[in-house]
């Protein structure tokens, strides 16, 4: 005859067994687990859905074109860009953080530019002919105003896509830039990229 505490005993096991079976599953994270972060399409209106980023190649320079839009004004004195990548290729390939932005000036003289932390980075899949932006501030300045401001004349921006080493050049035709190089905040800076234009 089974004692009562056996009897408490077998349930309590088969319990525990049930309960570690389902925990798994209910906690098993629905995030890109190679990157830690969502990915998302830059044909998608920001929702997940998109192929898992470790099947998709990172966007290199050769996948991508680079262009600079205008866009507006962050406040009166500051100035921004849309720096936009397309992909150029025939397959999908992956962005996450922010591109290297670097003004070059007619001398050979550069200034890479600070990071924002403004946007959050996310991992974007382009498909071809998809793009992705990042935003680009800047402060813009006179050399003839007289007021002795520090002045930097790029001619050009490089930009390095996310973790890679060869850059895309697009001129610069927005005029001298308050140089700030020095500064701990300047108000030249790129953020991180975002799905779309």
């Amino acid at each position: 005859m089974r004692r009562p505490s056996d009897v408490v005993r077998r349930r309590w096991a088969v319990g525990v067994v049930l309960v570690a079976a389902v925990l798994p599953a209910a906690c098993a994270d629905s995030t890109d687990t190679a990157a830690g972060s969502p990915v998302i399409s830059a044909g998608a209106t920001g929702a997940a859905g998109s192929p898992p980023a470790a099947a998709v190649a990172r966007c290199t320079a050769a996948d991508l074109t680079a262009t600079l839009d205008t866009a507006p004004a962050d406040d009166p004195g500051q100035r921004q860009l849309n720096v936009t990548f397309a992909n150029r290729s025939t397959a999908g390939c992956s962005l996450y953080g922010h591109p290297g932005a670097q003004l070059r000036s007619a001398t050979g003289d550069t200034w890479d530019l600070v990071r924002s932390t403004l946007v959050s980075p996310t991992r974007i899949v382009l498909a071809p002919g998809e793009r992705a932006h990042a935003t680009l501030a800047y402060l813009p300045t006179d050399p003839g105003d007289g007021t002795g401001n520090p002045v930097f004349a790029p001619v050009t921006l490089v930009l390095t896509p996310p973790d890679e080493r060869d850059p895309l050049s697009v001129p610069w035709a927005r005029g001298p830039v308050l140089r700030q190089d020095g500064a701990t905040h300047p108000g030249t800076y790129i953020s991180a990229l975002e799905p779309g234009s």
